[in-house]
């Protein structure tokens, strides 16, 4: 991928302006709810890790098992330290316990790190969302008292 050439926003006409802010709307807008989802997903994850911490402390083998999120169906528990994991696209592990809280804090502290880079970009794009407006005000300031000057003008004139 290429470097982005730079624009000098004070080039731009109100217009471009308004259109290159709508288009930073909608990426910010984006990469907002790309965060979301990774906040979520970490969450499923940090549930995951209590769901294997609380099976490991019961002292009962009874469970409820899950159909939908409102429908449950009472059900046993043959192994309490072994899980099947999701390692993605649908394949399933046979791990430990501890080896599948290790496997779900891996995915934790990757969805942390991309977190992260969502938010570096969400505050360059608010800077440059900042900087389109402030440079949009200047020009509809300078575009009114040009607007100002003419009728002034012609007053003069008549």
């Amino acid at each position: 991928m290429s470097n982005p050439s730079t624009v000098d926003l004070n080039s731009l006409e109100p217009q471009q302006l308004v259109e290159f802010r709508k288009s930073i709307d909608q990426e910010i807008n984006h990469f907002t709810q790309s965060l979301q989802a990774l906040q979520t997903a970490q969450s499923k994850l940090r549930e995951c890790i209590s769901s294997i911490n609380n099976l490991e402390k019961s002292s009962s083998d009874d469970l409820l098992i899950p159909l939908t999120s409102s429908l449950y169906l009472p059900g046993k528990s043959i192994k309490k330290n072994e899980f099947l994991v999701d390692i993605g696209t649908g394949y399933f592990v046979e791990k430990s316990a501890k080896d599948a809280k290790q496997v779900y804090d891996y995915k934790i502290t990757k969805l942390n790190d991309d977190g992260r880079k969502l938010k570096d970009i969400l505050v360059q794009k608010n800077e440059i969302l900042n900087s389109v407006n402030l440079v949009l005000r200047k020009k509809m300031i300078e575009y009114e008292s040009q607007q100002e000057a003419a009728a002034e003008q012609q007053k003069v004139s008549a």
